[in-house]
């Protein structure tokens, strides 16, 4: 999600789901505050869904770790170094700065990956999306934010 709405959604997903998530637990207590007990357990559940969408906002977000946002600044981390390590090759030989940069990126624990849309129309050793971290639930959230993009 985006960084600059999850602040703001957050508090009040957590306001709204932890509320519904109190009477819901309240009402399992015998204290009713609806009607039926069947409208305390939907609250219950709404309650726990809310509080699990803040949770998904904060996975997906840049703010919550490194994940996509993360991924950016090591492909260009790995462009830096190279470019500093190897200041002629850009003209000479530029295969070989393509080749030191997607080792970096191996060595960081990254795949290179064409799957992505993106990368199929720049196949590039800076293309973010050309990469795809080897780390199993880092995988499947880069690959999941990588949809949104």
């Amino acid at each position: 999600m985006n960084e600059g709405i999850a602040p703001f959604l957050s508090p009040i997903t957590l306001f709204i789901g932890g509320g519904l998530l109190a009477i819901g637990l309240l009402s399992l207590l015998d204290l009713h505050f609806f009607k039926t007990k069947t409208q305390g357990k939907v609250a219950l559940a709404v309650g726990l869904l809310f509080i699990l969408a803040t949770e998904a906002m904060f996975v997906t977000s840049g703010a919550s770790g490194r994940y996509f946002e993360g991924m950016k600044m090591d492909v260009t981390d790995c462009e830096y170094q190279v470019e500093r390590d190897f200041p002629l090759e850009r003209r000479g030989n530029p295969k070989l700065i393509e080749q030191k940069i997607r080792a970096c990126m191996d060595g960081l624990g990254y795949d290179w990956s064409e799957a992505h849309g993106h990368c199929q129309e720049a196949r590039l050793s800076t293309n973010v999306f050309c990469y795809i971290p080897r780390a199993p639930m880092q995988r499947s959230i880069v690959a999941f934010q990588m949809r949104f993009e």
